[in-house]
């Protein structure tokens, strides 16, 4: 995908259908529901954890919290920690970093023009480091992390042609299960390749899920009974916040799942159309015929936004989805926001599983004295512009959140 300075490279932006179920089979047990359950408590969880460590860090200092930054470094430290030999440990520095958040946005921010002149990636690549760095400093970060996860999965490639490699003595990662895989081919194992696919992880895994929580907790401080009912079920469910639930409890928390699904759908996932090619066979839609090899795409912004199907599609109603056993799968067939068939995000099962411990821990946890913060929904929430991901206004200083110590009286807006 020459938005991202790639083509052909990765999985995700494979064309050709049958190389793409190559490169993708191996992913798929490493993302699958049994394997995020498996590493929710060790992994999630205990990313959760220093989360809201330096939440209450800030409570006690008096120190309003941009929530879209301090997300976007847990979203970080667990797709890095699960996707590489050594994770990026960002919630382990004192202030909530937004460099690596604002890399990936600068990236978003030129995609489009790299659509249409890839060239460009090239000749930027070029340029000395020292350059770039002070004269695109979110750039400068990019080529950075494509310079280390190349070396990183060079490194990888040098230890499994030691003669005592053992992957059952090394940490497990992702990058390293790709170039063990019996699934792919030596021939799709060359460095640039898995950096690759490195890069699409960090990108997909930092934005996506952020931007979701981001949202989640905008839209349920906003709304007092939204808030009030969300409180209810997590402290009846998890009277101890020290004692945090696994993910099959989570998914036992009604209301907690339907504020997922209407995130999910509100915040959109990608609001770039995605494309799709039958490649050997004729589509009918209504009287339409599309020919075979034709190019297809739609938002998901049309569908999550279609009033039919989601009436006030403006307003965060998550009761909308209850009860879940019926109306909420009636609905799930149009939410989209991870895409769908044989290239759907195969992420979808973190992602979820991020979203559900994140917000029961920081709301059992803070709920009861977070408040917005200089944030207004048509500047720092909604979407404003398309850059593949959906991004609010750049005025915008993202959801800023303060945080009550226990015994201050809550403000009277």
């Amino acid at each position: 995908m020459r938005m991202f300075g790639q083509v052909d490279t990765s999985a995700f932006e494979t064309l050709d259908h049958d190389l793409h179920r190559v490169r993708r089979a191996p992913w798929n047990p490493y993302f699958s529901k049994q394997s995020i359950s498996r590493i929710q408590p060790l992994l999630i969880q205990t990313a959760v954890n220093r989360l809201c460590d330096r939440l209450a860090d800030h409570q006690e200092a008096g120190k309003p919290v941009i929530m879209t930054n301090a997300y976007a470094c847990l979203t970080t430290d667990i797709i890095s920690e699960y996707a590489f030999p050594e994770g990026y440990d960002l919630l382990s520095r004192p202030e909530f970093d937004g460099e690596h958040y604002n890399a990936w946005i600068s990236l978003s921010r030129v995609s489009h023009l790299m659509k249409q002149f890839g060239w460009l990636y090239p000749l930027l690549d070029s340029i000395p480091d020292w350059v770039t760095k002070y004269t695109s400093p979110d750039f400068y970060v990019v080529i950075r992390q494509k310079k280390y996860l190349l070396e990183q999965a060079k490194l990888i490639i040098e230890q499994r042609e030691k003669a005592d490699y053992n992957e059952k003595t090394l940490r497990p990662s992702l990058l390293r299960s790709l170039l063990d895989s019996d699934l792919l081919p030596e021939s799709q194992k060359q460095p640039e390749r898995i950096r690759a696919e490195a890069q699409v992880t960090m990108g997909a895994g930092t934005l996506t899920t952020s931007h979701a929580l981001k949202h989640a907790t905008y839209f349920i401080l906003a709304d007092k009974e939204v808030h009030a009912r969300l409180m209810a079920e997590l402290k009846a469910n998890i009277p101890d916040p020290d004692n945090p639930p696994v993910l099959r409890e989570l998914e036992q928390m009604l209301y907690l799942v339907a504020v997922m699904y209407e995130t999910l759908r509100i915040f959109y996932g990608i609001s770039h159309r995605l494309s799709r090619i039958f490649p050997d066979r004729s589509l009918q839609y209504k009287s339409w015929t599309i020919p075979p090899g034709t190019p297809m795409s739609m938002t998901s912004v049309l569908m999550h936004d279609n009033a039919d199907i989601f009436p006030e599609p403006c307003t965060f109603k998550p009761e909308r989805w209850l009860p879940l056993q019926t109306t909420g799968q009636r609905l799930l067939k149009y939410l989209v926001p991870f895409g769908g068939g044989s290239r759907q995000c195969v992420g979808m099962e973190l992602g979820k599983a991020e979203i559900l411990t994140a917000l029961a821990s920081v709301f059992r946890r803070f709920g009861d004295v977070m408040e917005l913060w200089k944030t207004r929904r048509e500047r720092d929430v909604d979407i404003a512009h398309d850059l593949f991901n959906p991004v609010s206004s750049r005025e915008g200083n993202g959801v800023m959140v303060s945080f009550r110590k226990e015994h201050e009286t809550r403000k009277v807006s």
